[in-house]
């Protein structure tokens, strides 16, 4: 094995580099140092631009998907069949409400008079869940006895006259889906255009009970006398219909007052077609929200003498409806 011999020590004096290798050395190292430098501040920008971006995203507020309510739109008249769309299904854990219309009515108390339409709707695909489109009309008073729990909760405090939109879900056989509600605050007397009056039997004036009758001394009509009062806008009676309506009914020859919705400020419904001749033909294509008053002679009514009446049109239901008031009409009205 052989070993080459190591080096001797060398005497000559270390080289000292030129001028011009002294700055070639000193140019490396500048650029060396540039380059750290542009890294380190590339890395500084990176940084700050980033904790810039993720400040300005907390401060912003989340994305976030349509609510239940922005999903829903409702179109139409308080008091007629309402529309609505949906942007996408509806799905709700726990029943919701929002205040679509507000109302110039009478405010709705714990224990008041109490008109509802109420409409109700597949969650899903915003198909009606009646097959005519009809509503509910509810009546009675603002109470637990009469009324859903929840339906008192949405409307107690809210005038007549307004519109209010309930999402809740139902379980039916097992299976939970969502239903929409449209509710309607009806008004529980005439909410029409008063109209000027005419030479006619009847004056009526508005009193804390109702409406009082007056008439000259004298024989009645011989026929049957209708005078519009206030004329309403909703829909017309049908020869079929249901009727809510708040009335006064009294003698002509004394104004004794027979029978009087007035009393309980509840409405009360007749079938049009079993009202007694005179008051279905004063009331057949007449206007929800109208009120008028009529001078029914004995062969139209219930044949013994004249009557008068005051009649607020609340609401009429035809076939595919239903009216489910609290009480119903006396006697007089319908015989």
């Amino acid at each position: 094995m052989s070993f080459r011999p190591s080096r001797e020590p060398s005497n000559r004096p270390a080289k000292i580099p030129t001028r011009s290798a002294r700055r070639k050395t000193l140019r490396h190292r500048l650029k060396r140092y540039w380059r750290e430098a542009l890294a380190v501040l590339f890395v500084l920008v990176l940084v700050s631009t980033a904790a810039i971006v993720v400040n300005f995203r907390a401060d912003e507020p989340e994305e976030k998907q349509d609510t239940w309510r922005e999903k829903i739109q409702v179109s139409g008249t308080v008091g007629r069949i309402p529309t609505i769309s949906l942007s996408s299904a509806v799905s709700v854990a726990s029943v919701k409400m929002s205040d679509l219309e507000v109302g110039m009515g009478r405010e709705i108390t714990e224990g008041s008079p109490l008109i509802v339409a109420l409409w109700s709707f597949d969650g899903a695909t915003g198909q009606a869940l009646t097959d005519s489109g009809r509503g509910n009309v509810q009546v009675g008073l603002a109470t637990a006895e009469d009324f859903d729990e929840v339906l008192l909760k949405g409307v107690v405090g809210k005038t007549e006259g307004s519109r209010v939109l309930f999402v809740r879900p139902v379980e039916s056989g097992g299976r939970v889906s969502t239903e929409i509600n449209v509710v309607d605050i009806l008004h529980s007397a005439a909410s029409g255009e008063v109209v000027e009056g005419k030479d006619s039997p009847l004056r009526v004036t508005i009193t804390d009970t109702g409406p009082n009758i007056a008439h000259d001394a004298g024989n009645p009509p011989a026929d049957l006398q209708v005078q519009m009062l206030i004329a309403g806008d909703g829909e017309q009676v049908g020869s079929n219909d249901n009727v809510l309506m708040q009335y006064v009914l009294a003698n002509w020859e004394d104004s004794v007052v027979v029978d009087s919705t007035w009393w309980t400020g509840v409405p009360k419904a007749i079938n049009i077609a079993e009202a007694m001749p005179g008051v279905r033909l004063a009331l057949i294509d007449q206007r929800v929200g109208s009120r008028v008053a009529i001078t029914i002679p004995p062969e139209m009514a219930s044949g013994d003498s004249t009557v008068t009446m005051v009649v607020d049109i609340i609401a009429t239901q035809a076939q595919g409806g239903t009216l489910t008031p609290s009480t119903t009409v006396k006697e007089e009205v319908t015989s």
